[in-house]
């Protein structure tokens, strides 16, 4: 069976007509923040980039409601989220709520989790707003074991993301001194709505610059899509829906071979809503490569780039999640995998900030480029994956055993069959 599965937090658009419509929440706001993301993480990287957006946006959620003056205006600023609390808290209520889906075509489950120090308590407005407001579980762990403190908190993620990330938190990563730990996970899975015929699954060139780089398994799909030409991002941009019609990737194709880092430049003048508007329904024959990326970054940096510095630094403003003395973030950790074949996609993202004491017509698409992709939510507007892909599957011949092929492609890069 053809099958997407992800895991993470994230936002994906997929409607066999336009991705939005006036009877649904208006979250274009939020969007900001995902295209802040995305540019500020690829900015001067080279390969490939993969992010969750939504898996960040929660983790960041949970520091908001123990933050105060200028770290509480820099969170919410950059999430672009009201000024009032109780605004901001049901704002964030619905949207992570919007992260838990269960049917027959796909299924989604976010889980956040804060891992507090056995020698500290959370104070309990806080701790009772995270459980009630943002559907987060509180344990109690000793850091001053790092070994078991790592342990625990990666058995808890690769049970939420269904084993596709196993392992986020390292013991180097928990100094003794830590207090509480903030994760996020969310897992998806669906099956696209226009399966990739495998046999039809080619070698073909992959060019970087405008160079052939390597040859890439490029697949192959014809049948009606939404598509649309950007003229303002000069790029080709085409719908992949899921079973159900939930959630879709869309793909950003540049038209130019140097036109990747100008396309995302040029991304907060010309949102994802607005182009999912442009598209309409257009007979598509799409040539698309496999990838697969096990991206992992330290946000710190991308964040900062976002204007939300005090967060990281003494000045920080956390004196609503602890009893006792001030605490800053020293690091937010984020990982994601995901992989995408005829079959569909696999993917799976997880989050984590640690808090420390506060020491000082016919359309022909041959995507052979690099390129931007999303998986949104159509339902509710909300990027859930997004990044950029430069270094796609490189090709391997079939096997003459179909039968063995079958069998190989249905498990993950950790022998995970789904």
């Amino acid at each position: 069976m053809n099958r997407v599965i992800l895991c993470g937090v994230f936002l994906a658009c997929l409607r066999s007509l336009e991705c939005m419509d006036n009877s649904r929440p208006d979250n274009t706001r939020l969007n900001y923040f995902d295209t802040d993301l995305l540019r500020y993480t690829t900015e001067d990287r080279s390969g490939n980039v993969v992010v969750s957006p939504a898996s960040i946006r929660s983790t960041l959620a949970m520091l908001l409601e123990g933050a105060s003056g200028n770290t509480e205006a820099e969170i919410r600023s950059s999430l672009r989220l009201s000024p009032n609390k109780n605004e901001f808290r049901e704002q964030l209520n619905v949207y992570l709520s919007a992260l838990q889906f269960n049917t027959t075509a796909a299924k989604l489950q976010n889980a956040n989790g804060v891992f507090v120090s056995n020698k500290f308590k959370l104070k309990k407005e806080y701790e009772k707003v995270i459980e009630k407001v943002y559907l987060t579980k509180v344990v109690s762990l000793n850091f001053l074991d790092p070994v078991g403190s790592a342990a625990t908190v990666n058995d808890w993620v690769g049970n939420q993301t269904r084993g596709l990330i196993r392992s986020l938190i390292e013991p180097a990563h928990i100094p003794p001194s830590s207090d509480v730990l903030l994760i996020n996970s969310l897992y998806f899975k669906s099956a696209w709505q226009h399966a990739f015929d495998r046999s039809l699954t080619r070698s073909a060139c992959f060019r970087v610059q405008g160079s052939c780089k390597k040859q890439v398994s490029m697949m192959e799909i014809s049948t009606e899509l939404n598509y649309a030409f950007v003229d303002n991002l000069r790029a080709h941009a085409v719908e992949l829906p899921y079973e159900g019609g939930r959630y879709s990737m869309v793909l950003l194709v540049p038209q130019d071979h140097d036109g990747l880092a100008g396309l995302i430049r040029d991304l907060p003048y010309m949102s994802l809503p607005q182009v999912c508007k442009m598209m309409e329904p257009s007979h598509v024959q799409l040539s698309l490569p496999r990838f697969t990326v096990d991206y992992s970054e330290d946000m710190v940096g991308p964040l900062r780039s976002m204007r939300i510095t005090t967060l990281f630094s003494s000045k920080s403003n956390l004196s609503g999640i602890i009893e006792g003395g001030p605490a800053q973030i020293n690091h937010l950790y984020h990982r994601v995998y995901i992989s995408v074949d005829e079959d569909g996609t696999v993917a799976a993202a997880a989050s984590a900030a640690l808090v420390v004491p506060l020491i000082q017509g016919s359309v022909q698409l041959v995507v052979d480029k690099p390129f931007v992709f999303f998986i949104k939510d159509n339902h509710f507007g909300l990027v859930l994956f997004e990044g950029k892909i430069e270094e796609p599957h490189e090709y391997v011949a079939p096997e003459k055993n179909s039968e063995n092929n079958v069998v190989k492609s249905s498990r993950n890069s950790y022998g995970i069959r789904f």
